[in-house]
């Protein structure tokens, strides 16, 4: 029964040794993350990190993760929080351009609808004085004629 004790506490030993070794990982790997230098895998520029994501750059299992690291969860959603302030600050920016665009396009076709209607009503006029010259001249030379006949 002595050998199985020591197996045992050998055991147990070797359990506290690869804890405290997946922590360090884990540890390591949520520095990489946060400084964006992974190494085990593709981060995109913006948005969340998974805990599958973490689980593989600390070479740690999920299992192990939601087990026994718990704590680094919420670190891992503290980066994410922090990730996520510069895609919601880009995408407002985004919006308000776009919102922006919006209302210059509209202003835009105000200003196109003002001129296309007063386009027009400039060309009736040009229309009614071009008749009104036209009749002024056609008087105008129905008099030199009667002034030459006498």
């Amino acid at each position: 029964m002595g050998t199985n004790k020591i197996s045992q506490q050998a055991l147990i030993k070797h359990k506290a040794e690869q804890e405290q070794i997946n922590h360090n990982n884990i540890l390591q790997a949520l520095v990489r993350i946060k400084n964006g230098t992974t190494v085990n895998i593709q981060m995109k520029p913006l948005g969340k990190v998974t805990v599958h994501q973490l689980a593989r750059e600390s070479c740690v299992s999920r299992a192990s993760l939601y087990g026994n690291h718990k704590s680094f969860l919420s670190e891992l959603e503290k980066i994410n929080v922090k990730r996520s302030i510069g895609v919601t600050e880009k995408r407002k920016d985004r919006e308000r351009k776009a919102e922006s665009d919006r209302e210059l396009i509209k202003k835009l076709i105000a200003a196109k609808e003002m001129l296309a209607q007063e386009n027009y009503r400039l060309n009736e006029e040009n229309k009614k004085l071009k008749r009104h010259l036209e009749a002024l001249i056609s008087q105008l030379g129905s008099k030199t004629n009667i002034k030459g006949i006498k």
